[in-house]
């Protein structure tokens, strides 16, 4: 099954960039793969995908939002250029993500 997601993920997105999503772990590769997926959460909100650019910090992709400091959890944040724009998304554990601070997540 992971083998036919990294596929369909693979066919989503035209261009990967930023911090090598091979080199997440199998949970978080899922999440941003699960996001980024056709008919996924990142393009219902900016149309087909493009490009994904997982960015990276000293301590690595995982990190807690300095943005939006209210959230605890842990996130990877990537840049996603999409047919109707381009943002910077906060993806989530759980494969879910959002476009804006407060957002809601899907």
């Amino acid at each position: 099954m992971s083998r036919a997601f990294s596929t369909s993920a693979a066919k989503a997105v035209e261009r990967w960039s930023g911090f090598s999503r091979e080199k997440l772990s199998p949970q978080w590769k899922k999440a941003v793969e699960k996001f980024t997926m056709l008919g996924g959460s990142a393009e219902g909100k900016l149309g087909k995908i493009e490009s994904v650019e997982i960015k990276t910090r000293d301590e690595g992709p995982v990190h807690k939002s300095l943005f939006n400091p209210k959230d605890k959890e842990d996130i990877i944040s990537i840049r996603v250029q999409g047919e109707n724009g381009i943002k910077t998304c906060h993806v989530y554990e759980d494969g879910s993500g959002t476009t804006k601070k407060g957002g809601d997540r899907a």
